[in-house]
C-alpha cells in the first residue's frame, strides 16, 4: 500500500501527537486528483510532464463557455489519464491497494458557477479497481 502526506487547505496536517499525518486509500485517491488538477504542467521542474493544463488559457483567447467546458473536460480527463500512467509505473515497484488505483474513469462534467462566472466547478468521477465509485470535485477561476 502506498501513502502520501495528508494535505488540509495547503498544508501539510500534523496530527495530536505531533506526527505528520498520512493519507491511503480512497482518501489518498481523492488528494492525487485534486493534487494533479491544481499543479501547473511543467510546474514541478522534477516531473515537467506531471499537472495539468485545466484553465491555462492563451493571453488573447477567447472562448465562448461551450468550448471553455470542454477544454476544462478534455484537461481534467488527461490529468486523470497522467494519474493512471503514474499508478501502473508505481505499481512495478511498490504495492498498490485496490482502493488507491483507478480502473476507469466514468465521467467529467463540467459547470460554470452560478455566483462568479469566473469559476468553473469540474466534477470528476472514477472507479476503483475495488469497484468504489469516487467523485471528486475542483474548482478553478479563469481570469
Amino acid at each position: 500500500m502506498s501513502f502520501d502526506l495528508k494535505i488540509v487547505r495547503g498544508d501539510i496536517s500534523i496530527g495530536k501527537g505531533g506526527s505528520i499525518d498520512v493519507v491511503t486509500g480512497n482518501s489518498k485517491l481523492r488528494q492525487d486528483i485534486i493534487k494533479i488538477m491544481l499543479t501547473r504542467l511543467g510546474e514541478n521542474k522534477y516531473h515537467p510532464t506531471y499537472g495539468s493544463e485545466t484553465g491555462a488559457l492563451q493571453i488573447g483567447s477567447v472562448l465562448d463557455a461551450e468550448m471553455m467546458e470542454l477544454d476544462l473536460s478534455s484537461s481534467a480527463e488527461q490529468a486523470v489519464r497522467k494519474i493512471m500512467s503514474l499508478q501502473r509505473s508505481q505499481a512495478k515497484r511498490q504495492f498498490l491497494s485496490p482502493s488507491e488505483i483507478i480502473l476507469d474513469i466514468v465521467g467529467v462534467s463540467v459547470q460554470r458557477d452560478a455566483i462568479d462566472p469566473r469559476l468553473y466547478n469540474i466534477f470528476i468521477s472514477v472507479l476503483t479497481e475495488k469497484l468504489d465509485n469516487i467523485t471528486e470535485n475542483v474548482t478553478v477561476r479563469i481570469s
